[in-house]
């Protein structure tokens, strides 16, 4: 067995059977694996992978109760990884992965030893080439699509390196971490730690002009005003203290003093999601821990 294939699946019953139907186009091999991390759902996502690990052997299912994607690659990279394979591939539910996708994954960590990390490119949505330029010019990764190989488990294993509980956009900090040679700090020019495979890619289904899909883009624009504060809080942080200073929980940053600081960006889009953000955020460190 070569690779392992960790799969984030929150309410995704529709786009699950995609997800994992492609993996075999991709690159998963007879020998493979494949795990479900089904975090939080209030859908038949369970029920959905409960069918499909019974038509094949390589899936494994995780079931968590509690819908966090941090929370659920903690699980995964410190204790449901084999630390045995040298290759472990993160997808997101609903996504589905390119041909030769995980292929060139496997290859591109091979071909560079010294990397932690693979990253794949979009091949779908209306901002894909721009995406794929920041991805590119800046070696980073994108959360529906990576790989990450057996040494840099191993190294976030050693070092107890976790994501802090209710953190947005993993992806960002993991690239982080990877670009400060786990250090954290302000030198984050080991641009040699992630590789971008420019053959592999991934799709998506593009939001459309529904009530669903409407829905999905207001929660969707809240989850990026959170990560808007959380960048410019955590990573402060982490420059100035190093990965010691990494939280447990997200909302452990959000102190008096680093509240004080924040404001709504003034474009019309995001200013009253993150007017909205922030009144949230300052309730939360209101409430007694316990309720949190």
């Amino acid at each position: 067995m070569s690779i392992s294939v960790c799969i984030f699946a929150r309410n995704e019953e529709q786009r699950l059977p995609q997800c994992l139907g492609a993996l075999d186009a991709a690159g998963l091999g007879a020998k493979d694996q494949s795990h479900i991390l089904i975090n939080g759902c209030t859908d038949d996502t369970a029920k959905v992978a409960r069918s499909l690990a019974a038509a094949d052997a390589r899936i494994t299912i995780h079931e968590l109760p509690i819908g966090d994607k941090a929370n659920a690659w903690n699980e995964y990279v410190h204790r449901i990884a084999d630390p045995a394979v040298p290759v472990h591939v993160f997808i997101d539910g609903d996504i589905t992965a390119s041909g030769g996708a995980i292929i060139a994954l496997e290859a591109a960590l091979r071909a560079s030893p010294e990397a932690y990390a693979a990253a794949a490119l979009p091949a779908a949505g209306r901002s894909r080439r721009s995406w794929a330029t920041l991805l590119l010019s800046n070696n980073y990764l994108s959360g529906n699509l990576y790989a990450l190989s057996g040494a840099a488990l191993a190294a976030f294993r050693q070092r107890a390196l976790r994501l802090p509980f209710g953190a947005k956009g993993e992806d960002g900090i993991i690239t982080y971490l990877m670009l400060t040679d786990m250090q954290g700090g302000t030198d984050d020019t080991h641009r040699h730690r992630i590789v971008i495979a420019e053959d592999a890619t991934f799709e998506f289904d593009s939001l459309q002009a529904n009530w669903r899909d409407l829905h999905l883009y207001r929660r969707r624009l809240r989850r990026y005003s959170e990560r808007h504060f959380q960048k410019q809080v955590l990573y402060r942080l982490l420059k100035e203290q190093g990965v010691r200073a990494m939280p447990e929980t997200i909302y452990d940053i959000y102190t008096k003093e680093a509240l004080a600081t924040l404001r709504p960006r003034l474009d019309p889009v995001n200013y009253w999601f993150d007017a909205a953000t922030l009144k949230r955020l300052r309730e939360k460190r209101r409430l007694p821990a316990a309720a949190l």
